[in-house]
């Protein structure tokens, strides 16, 4: 698991069963399975239907001059052509697919 903090740092941890680890709100980070076992993952958020948001969007809604002063671009125009996405393709509902509870419709 890796976490971009808000000064830039990047921090990697390596989890193992039993771990546990606290994402602070907004804090840009991504969770990836770099070994041979099948794992899993219990996660907790703190609002009833949280989603996540993915970059690519991140573009199209904050815009070029603010990607360019996160981004440490002095001018805009040096910034890459980044897509235009009305919806992210990257949003994660919160379904459990194994989860034997229904929820009501």
């Amino acid at each position: 698991m890796s976490l971009l903090a808000p000064n830039g740092v990047v921090t990697t941890f390596y989890l193992e069963a039993g771990d546990c680890y606290f994402v602070p709100i907004n804090w840009p980070h991504q969770i990836e399975d770099v070994g041979d076992d099948e794992i899993q993952f219990l996660i907790f958020f703190d609002q009833p239907t949280p989603g996540d948001v993915g970059f690519k969007a991140s573009a199209s809604a904050l815009g070029p001059g603010i990607m360019a002063a996160m981004l440490g671009v002095e001018d805009v125009k040096d910034l890459p052509d980044f897509p235009f996405t009305p919806a992210d393709p990257l949003i994660v509902q919160r379904v459990n697919p194994v989860d034997p509870v229904k929820s009501e419709a």
